[in-house]
């Protein structure tokens, strides 16, 4: 079986963390540095490694630009490479940058509430408030998210979470959408996956587990992935109905054609929508190839991390587990994220 990840393939799946998690503690090895301040009397501004590009053209935006697009926005939605801290800094940055604005911060890494999530106490520790909401410091490699919570608690208007449970996971993956939480049940039902959309999933799923996903746990595998968008677009719908509203999420689960901003369209039809990719260059410094950059409304293109090939350790870790074992296993590192690069 030949195992061949190009730059499209990788920036789908290393953040579509669903409930095969195997692979993210694997890869998430480096960089945790914050990028040096972003505001000047000269406006917005972006280190010279950091490129931004409209997703269809591929045409240069500046970072006053960026932050002009993101101010007209009802919903921003940011992506990641979980493992890059420079990106963690930049988000952190372009979150300042809309301080004025107050959004609301959503988050992937946070637990699911029905409401916002309460700000630490003054002279509460940040890693036990972490821990109370859900936030799983070891999977996340905390602190390489710092930056951009830090700016969520300074700047966000209020904080929501949105990651199901083990139990909801496992759940999904054995007897598919029909075993989703009642409530993202009504969602995924007014917006089923089409044809090609399936196809791209199951394409990604099999890229993404390094060519090992057995055929009969895609259809769970998909339904758990979907699971978890829904409740990103309920968690945005709610949170933006007294102003804009901010995700911030894996690459998988911004981009506009298989994911949360499809699901928008149902839980908040008449909201603005920007989806925001950051990818890496690719080992030889190059720039992510078209295909992969018009997933998304803009990409920020940042220098990638060093980290060692995930599919090895993968492929040893996997071959001792059944299928049904590894959707047992902490729902917060995904094997989807065994190409490092969403």
């Amino acid at each position: 079986m030949i195992l061949h990840f190009s730059a499209a393939h990788k920036s789908i799946v290393y953040g579509m963390r669903t409930i095969l998690p195997i692979a993210a503690t694997l890869l998430i090895t480096a960089c945790g540095a914050r990028v040096p301040g972003a505001e000047t009397e000269r406006g917005f501004q972006l280190p010279d490694s950091i490129v931004v590009r409209d997703g269809s053209t591929g045409a240069r935006i500046n970072a006053n630009q960026l932050r002009q697009r993101l101010s007209e926005t009802d919903l921003v939605l940011l992506g990641e490479v979980h493992d890059n801290g420079i990106q963690h800094g930049i988000r952190g940055q372009l979150l300042t940058a809309l301080a004025a604005r107050r959004p609301a911060i959503v988050f992937e890494q946070f637990a699911e509430a029905e409401g916002p999530i309460p700000p630490p106490a003054a002279d509460a520790p940040m890693e036990r408030w972490l821990d109370e909401r859900g936030f799983d410091r070891t999977s996340w490699k905390w602190p390489l998210h710092r930056p951009v919570v830090q700016a969520a608690l300074e700047h966000g208007r209020s904080l929501w979470g949105t990651g199901l449970s083990r139990e909801a996971l496992r759940s999904v993956v054995r007897e598919g959408e029909s075993a989703a939480p009642a409530h993202l049940r009504t969602i995924l039902a007014r917006a089923p996956l089409d044809t090609v959309a399936r196809a791209k999933f199951n394409h990604e799923l099999f890229v993404g587990h390094c060519g090992q996903l057995p055929t009969e746990m895609m259809p769970g595998m998909r339904a758990a992935q979907v699971a978890r968008d829904a409740s990103m677009a309920r968690a945005l719908a709610s949170a933006s109905t007294s102003g804009p509203a901010v995700l911030i999420a894996g690459n998988g689960h911004v981009r506009r054609d298989i994911a949360v901003p499809r699901l928008l369209r149902v839980t908040a039809p008449d909201k603005s929508v920007l989806a925001v990719g950051f990818l890496e260059r690719t080992e030889t410094g190059a720039e992510p190839e078209p295909a992969e950059r018009a997933q998304f409304d803009l990409v920020v293109i940042t220098p990638r991390v060093a980290r060692e090939d995930p599919c090895a350790e993968f492929r040893r870790q996997s071959a001792r587990l059944v299928p049904y074992e590894l959707s047992a296993l902490d729902p917060a590192e995904s094997t989807l994220a065994v190409t490092a690069r969403e």
